[in-house]
């Protein structure tokens, strides 16, 4: 990631307001890749197939330390694309021309508008943007250490900060270790279910029809007079609820696939399978009744 924020800030220049977010965290920190994803099609396919990544980000590295202006990075950085590009192994409606497009409106190296992503976009920017048909998926995953393979290093290189009542503790020694988020949240909980039962009570629960008392009758909803008309029909057949839906297929198995194995054929029925001991008992048994 870092080589794709450097070449980015390259290019935005000194001028910019705000610069990349490059991630100094340690290198087993986690893993992920990138899919693309047809959205007319629904066809996707792994970016690493179809660009060669590790190549890719070595010429990054190269035209990043060649420090060119703008629109000679931009083509040397084109020129690199087009040439870890497989379009053999790319999805079916994808082109090169789309790569470009791509790699463009994620990083804004020409400035051509895709529609703002900061607070003051509007409908239209939100519109122009989802019409690009193609959906860039990162799929990331995070390692979490366990106390036999922990690592105090990478602890030390946590980039994600969390705010705690006992101050800023890092992502990996919160979640990981030996339990600092059970140790805080345990200092700082207010009361346990059980125990807030046995203060204030349960609150009434209503249930199974159970009508609501209520201080007043009056109301300012609007009702469809066309769902008024309709009549009520209590006695309409199926589950009304999720208990009865449960009953009910409890029922349906117990009807039609238990009856049915009890009335199969004596030759359908299977064969119970019996222990060693006992045929030799039968077999000692027909030895005396033989003598």
């Amino acid at each position: 990631m870092g080589a794709f924020a450097d070449f980015a800030d390259l290019v935005h220049g000194p001028q910019a307001e705000w610069g990349q977010v490059s991630c100094g965290c340690h290198p087993n920190c986690g893993v992920g890749t990138a899919v693309m994803v047809d959205k007319e099609t629904r066809e996707m396919r792994p970016v690493p197939e179809f660009l060669n990544i590790p190549g890719l980000v070595k010429d990054m590295q190269k035209i990043t330390d060649a420090a060119r202006g703008k629109w000679m990075s931009n083509l040397m950085m084109g020129l690199a694309l087009l040439k870890h590009y497989n379009p053999y192994k790319s999805p079916t409606q994808f082109t090169l021309y789309e790569l470009f497009k791509k790699f463009d409106k994620s990083f804004g190296l020409t400035g051509k508008e895709y529609g703002k992503v900061s607070g003051d976009r509007t409908t239209d920017d939100i519109e122009k943007r989802r019409s690009d048909r193609w959906n860039f998926l990162f799929i990331a995953g995070m390692w979490f250490q366990d106390l036999f393979n922990y690592d105090f290093r990478r602890t030390e290189m946590c980039i994600i900060p969390y705010g705690t009542q006992e101050g800023e503790i890092s992502f990996c020694a919160y979640n990981t270790g030996v339990g600092w988020r059970n140790i805080i949240e345990n200092m700082h909980q207010n009361a346990t279910v059980a125990k807030w039962y046995e203060e204030n009570g349960r609150h009434e629960i209503f249930a199974r029809g159970k009508e609501v008392e209520l201080s007043e009758a009056a109301h300012n909803m609007v009702l469809n007079p066309i769902d008024l008309t309709r009549p009520n029909k209590p006695e309409m057949e199926g589950p009304k609820t999720a208990h009865e839906e449960a009953v009910m297929m409890r029922k349906l198995y117990q009807e039609l696939v238990l009856k049915k194995q009890l009335d199969t054929k004596e030759a359908d029925k299977p064969v119970q399978i019996q222990g060693l001991a006992r045929k030799k008992a039968q077999s000692a048994a027909a030895e005396v009744v033989a003598v």
